[in-house]
């Protein structure tokens, strides 16, 4: 296409995080036509302000289905994108059906943009084969994917949004340096993610949205923005002759009968009164029958990096659903994406040997995301965003020990800026995504394909079958190669 081309684009899926992220991404954009939303039936309601607004977009809401893409489906889709000649699909479902649209959407050869997780299962925190089937899922779509660049070159780009933060990218830089000059990769990372949920019992049981009812949860919610950061910045500081050859790793998960354990039924009447039994619809011990196969709140995976039957390095996990929050009331907002209390913290440490540490310490104070005074990188600011790099003399240049960078040092955010960085990422990735349908980038330009996502689709299966060996007191340490070439994989 030419860069004056008007680009023609489908989005499947128009939940919280669609509303908030892609609608506002793709009105703003002057040479982009949203044809299509596709919604499930029920949610007509939801979308009239944004159907009122849309008036040249066609909204089609259909019956919800399991793994396979129902024919009259895919045909009537096939139809209308050949008729209207769509160039693009955002894809930002639930990610059980995940994989069906884009096999869909490769046997049309169109473009994809990809929430993440790439795929995830019902039952995946107690069944192995889905465990299992996370990894074979992306192999079949990379090896359809390659299929499709031998007739005709499109983009498969995944949502992983932390590689197009200027924060993360400045911490690569830092690694990437110190490699050059010492040879030494990254020996350790400590990654820690919460964000900073309260859901109630009879939340737990009931809500659809990042749900835990259907058998997956945290590492199939955020979790995977994780395990590919971490991955990232592992790369960004590696020479191919110091590259791990095997991957092990062993996890552990607190469960909704775990948090129950934590706090229980008299605890909360304590915390709310009586009222709380108004809201309550279920005692301590039917939810322990109703919760038993529930997906994960909380999560912990040590993973080693091994070359030559040796451990090079160590990375340990954290992700967390339950955590410091600001939710003070009983019943759940209308806004379960960003509302109802949510108040994120996230940190890294990173050693590179004896020459280099970085911190990274991003912590929010409010549950308030959608007001923005000012930059507010300030420790509990909306955009804080703190790296503190401390190097060995031998390599600092004589400056003073930690060098610390603020949020806007590194972004250049002004103080007009109305929007929390971590958000306006999020609307990065989708320009990304039409400036390639529109020519303005090349595929090579682009941060976040496909191709370059095996080992944190592998950390991702390997969490939740070695959860599934540790439940069944069998060995629960999984292994992989360490590798992110795909034909050495299939």
């Amino acid at each position: 296409m030419t860069e004056s081309s008007s680009v023609r684009i489908i989005l499947i899926g128009c939940g919280p995080h669609a509303k908030r992220i892609y609608l506002p991404a793709l009105q703003r954009l002057a040479n982009v036509e949203l044809s299509l939303v596709i919604e499930l039936k029920g949610k007509e309601q939801e979308l009239l302000e944004h159907r009122e607004k849309l008036k040249s977009t066609d909204f089609w809401f259909i019956d919800a289905f399991e793994k396979t893409l129902p024919d009259h489906i895919s045909r009537k889709l096939s139809e209308y994108v050949h008729k209207r000649r769509i160039d693009g699909v955002i894809i930002a479902t639930e990610p059980l059906v995940h994989v069906a649209y884009s096999l869909w959407a490769l046997d049309n050869n169109l473009n994809i943009l990809l929430d993440k997780p790439i795929s995830t299962y019902k039952n995946v925190t107690t069944c192995p084969q889905s465990a299992n089937n996370i990894l074979m899922d992306y192999l079949d779509l990379i090896e359809r994917y390659n299929e499709v660049q031998k007739i005709n070159e499109t983009v498969f780009i995944i949502n992983s949004q932390r590689r197009f933060h200027d924060g993360f990218e400045f911490v690569k830089s830092q690694l990437n340096e110190v490699a050059k000059r010492t040879n030494c990769p990254v020996t350790f990372i400590q990654a820690y993610h919460c964000d900073g949920q309260w859901r109630l019992p009879s939340e737990i049981v009931t809500q659809e949205y990042h749900p835990y009812c259907y058998g997956y949860g945290k590492a199939s919610h955020s979790g995977y923005h994780i395990f590919d950061t971490v991955y990232q910045l592992y790369k960004s500081a590696i020479m191919e002759d110091k590259m791990a050859d095997k991957m092990e790793i062993v996890s552990s998960f607190v469960q909704p009968n775990g948090f129950f354990k934590q706090l229980n039924e008299k605890d909360y009447q304590r915390i709310f009164g009586k009222s709380y039994n108004d809201a309550n619809k279920w005692t301590d011990e039917e939810l322990s029958h109703l919760c038993e196969d529930f997906g994960e709140i909380d999560l912990s995976s040590i993973i080693n990096l091994v070359k030559e039957d040796h451990t090079v390095a160590n990375f340990s996990i954290n992700l967390l659903h339950n955590g410091f929050a600001g939710r003070t009331w009983m019943y759940p907002g209308t806004d379960l994406y960003k509302g109802n209390g949510r108040i994120k913290h996230e940190s890294y440490q990173i050693q590179q040997g004896p020459f280099q540490n970085i911190q990274i310490h991003a912590y929010q104070g409010s549950e308030n995301h959608d007001v923005i005074d000012g930059v507010e990188d300030h420790l509990g600011g909306k955009n804080h965003f703190d790296v503190f790099v401390f190097r060995n003399p031998m390599i600092s240049k004589g400056n003073k020990q930690p060098e610390r960078f603020h949020f806007s040092d590194l972004a250049g955010q002004s103080s007009n800026d109305s929007m929390i960085k971590m958000e306006s990422v999020k609307f990065k990735v989708v320009e990304d995504f039409v400036d390639y349908l529109s020519g303005k980038k090349t595929k090579d330009q682009l941060r976040s394909k496909i191709d370059d996502h095996l080992i944190p689709v592998k950390m991702m299966s390997g969490i939740y079958r070695s959860h599934i060996h540790r439940k069944a007191n069998e060995d629960c340490v999984v292994k992989f190669d360490f590798t992110s070439k795909i034909a050495e994989v299939v």
